[in-house]
C-alpha cells in the first residue's frame, strides 16, 4: 500500500508541472500513476488526501527524529538533523507549496497547532483562557514565521548553513525561550507524548 501512495504521489507531482491543482482529475492521476481508480479509493477519499498524507507523513517524520534525539540533550545535532530532513523533502515540498491551495497547508498546521495547544494544556492543566489564547497566539506566531522563512530558505537554495538558520531561528525565538514556549523545545519536552494527528 505504501508503494501505490508513492506512486499515486509521484503520479500528482508530475501532473503539476503542467497542470493546475485545480484542473486535475483522479483519472489523469491514476492514469499517470498506472493505478485502477479503486485502487486510489482504497488509499485515498479525494485529491486533497493525497496533499493531507504527504504533510501529514512529513510531520510523522519529524516527530520520529524528535522521539529518537529526545533526552540527549543535543538540541543542536537535532536542529541539524530537522534541517536536512527538510533539504530532502526540498523539491516535492516546494512544489506542493507553490501549485496546491493555500488552505490545504493551512489546515494541516491549524491541526498541528491544535494538537500542541492540546498536549500544552494536558501537561500544564490550565483552565485559564487568557493563558491557553496567549500559548495559541505564540505558537501560530512562530509556525507561521517559521514555515515563511523555511520556505524562502528552500526556494532560494538554502544559501545559509544549517548552522546559521539555526542561529536565526534561535535569534527570532528568543522572548518565545524565555517564556518557555519556544515551539522547537515544547516538542521536545512532549516527545514521549507525541502521536501522529
Amino acid at each position: 500500500m505504501h508503494q501505490t501512495r508513492e506512486w499515486i504521489f509521484e503520479a500528482l507531482l508530475i501532473l503539476l508541472e503542467t497542470t493546475p491543482y485545480d484542473q486535475i482529475k483522479i483519472t489523469s492521476i491514476t492514469k499517470k500513476a498506472g493505478v485502477a481508480r479503486q485502487t486510489f479509493y482504497r488509499n485515498y477519499k479525494s485529491k486533497d488526501d493525497i496533499i493531507i498524507q504527504y504533510l501529514d507523513d512529513i510531520f510523522k517524520q519529524r516527530l520520529t527524529i524528535i522521539k529518537k534525539w529526545q533526552g540527549n540533550n543535543q538540541h543542536d545535532v537535532l536542529s541539524d538533523l530537522l534541517f536536512a530532513h527538510l533539504k530532502k523533502h526540498r523539491e516535492p515540498l516546494l512544489k506542493v507549496i507553490n501549485t496546491v491551495p493555500d488552505y490545504l497547508i493551512f489546515e494541516r498546521f491549524e491541526e498541528f497547532i491544535k494538537y500542541l495547544v492540546h498536549l500544552y494544556n494536558k501537561e500544564h492543566k490550565t483552565t485559564d483562557k487568557l493563558n491557553e489564547l496567549h500559548f495559541k497566539y505564540s505558537i501560530q506566531y512562530q509556525i507561521a514565521g517559521g514555515l515563511t522563512i523555511i520556505v524562502d530558505w528552500l526556494k532560494n537554495d538554502m544559501p545559509l548553513s544549517f548552522e546559521e538558520m539555526r542561529a536565526i531561528m534561535s535569534e527570532f525565538g528568543k522572548s518565545f525561550i524565555e517564556q518557555g514556549i519556544y515551539v522547537p523545545d515544547i516538542l521536545y519536552s512532549l516527545a514521549d507524548q507525541l502521536e501522529s494527528l
